[in-house]
């Protein structure tokens, strides 16, 4: 992970999910004395980043990152590209190209603030509304002291809602990718760790993931990362796509109900978080793939909901990598994500 603007999601150290599973890291050349160098310059960038944007309203970030976006215009058209790709991929021509555009670089945006919840002023908890028809049984099955999984994805307001779970869940735990950058990797986690009450474990870290869950932790994971290289292939916003089977593996290994969860920002400024119900696992390929699919259809209504806070920037769907049919014709989303 670097520290320019289009890796900040990177740098936000947001769940991460592997794509065959917990799997253990490379070992690796050790560092030149030039990349320690440059290592050190770039923390201390980070650690000016941190000072420079701690504390600051949800306001003042979105007029920043608005302007932002259009100072690193030229250095961020890829990423356009790409989210405009993926919309007209799902959408087909049910969007018009200005309405791909605009919801490009809405969730662009919003995926920058997201990035920056973590650090930035905290919000009010009387904003944050807690709902869905998962809610109670998965605080209940924690408090029992069960493992569980919670079934993330990039939408909306992600760091807030680790944070309402991190002060309910004495135990929970967050299964990160780490930076290449050990001393950025430090400032950032101490930073997260000063605004929400959990462990962080790396990807990388199979032991350590295996062992929470069977230490009854919640664990927190990304569940709409997806693999050129997964054998599961999965109906994802109407089109078929290889689905990382990590988490549902994870759920599989343990017995620990999946439960979906979605978070994000509401018109009126208000803040939700909905858990869906557990998703329980059975045994076999057949089971593995019905709960991914599960999961993967509870996520697609909030997505459509608020399609402009979905990240919509990362390629999803690769040439060539068996996942370019389309199962089903989707919707528009809703009308709400549409407006100017």
């Amino acid at each position: 992970m670097g520290t320019t603007l289009p890796q900040l999601g990177r740098l936000s150290g947001a769940p991460a999910a592997a794509s065959r599973g917990p799997r253990r890291r490379r070992r690796r050349r050790p560092p030149s004395r030039l990349q320690r160098l440059r290592w050190r310059l770039e923390a201390l960038l980070v650690q000016l980043l941190l000072a420079l944007l701690q504390g600051r309203r949800h306001g003042t970030m979105r007029r920043g990152i608005r302007i932002a976006c259009g100072v690193a215009a030229p250095a961020l058209a890829p990423r356009l590209q790409t989210a405009n790709a993926n919309l007209e991929r799902v959408y087909d021509s049910q969007l018009s190209r200005a309405e791909r555009q605009r919801l490009a670089a809405r969730s662009l945006q919003s995926f920058f603030l997201s990035c920056l919840e973590s650090i930035i002023q905290p919000v009010n908890p009387e904003r944050i509304t807690a709902e869905g028809e998962g809610l109670s049984e998965l605080l209940a099955t924690h408090q029992r002291g069960e493992a569980l999984i919670v079934g993330s994805l990039h939408l909306g307001c992600w760091d807030l809602a680790l944070r309402w779970l991190s002060e309910r869940l004495d135990n929970l735990a967050v299964i990160y990718r780490p930076a290449h950058n050990p001393h950025a990797d430090a400032l950032l986690n101490a930073a997260r760790s000063a605004n929400s009450h959990c462990r962080w474990i790396s990807q990388f870290d199979a032991r350590g993931i295996l062992q929470s869950l069977r230490d009854g932790c919640g664990l927190v994971v990304m569940t709409d990362l997806y693999s050129q290289r997964s054998p599961l292939q999965v109906d994802v916003l109407g089109l078929a796509t290889r689905f990382a089977t990590g988490p549902v593996s994870l759920s599989q290994k343990t017995g620990a109900p999946l439960f979906p969860v979605a978070h994000v920002r509401d018109d009126d400024g208000r803040f939700r978080l909905i858990c869906g119900p557990a998703l329980r696992p059975g045994q076999g390929p057949e089971a593995l793939a019905a709960q991914a699919q599960a999961l993967s259809r509870w996520h697609e209504g909030w997505i459509q909901a608020y399609a402009e806070q979905y990240y919509w920037i990362n390629r999803r769907w690769r040439p060539g990598d068996g996942s370019g049919g389309r199962l089903r014709q989707l919707p528009p989303p809703a009308a709400r994500a549409l407006k100017p």
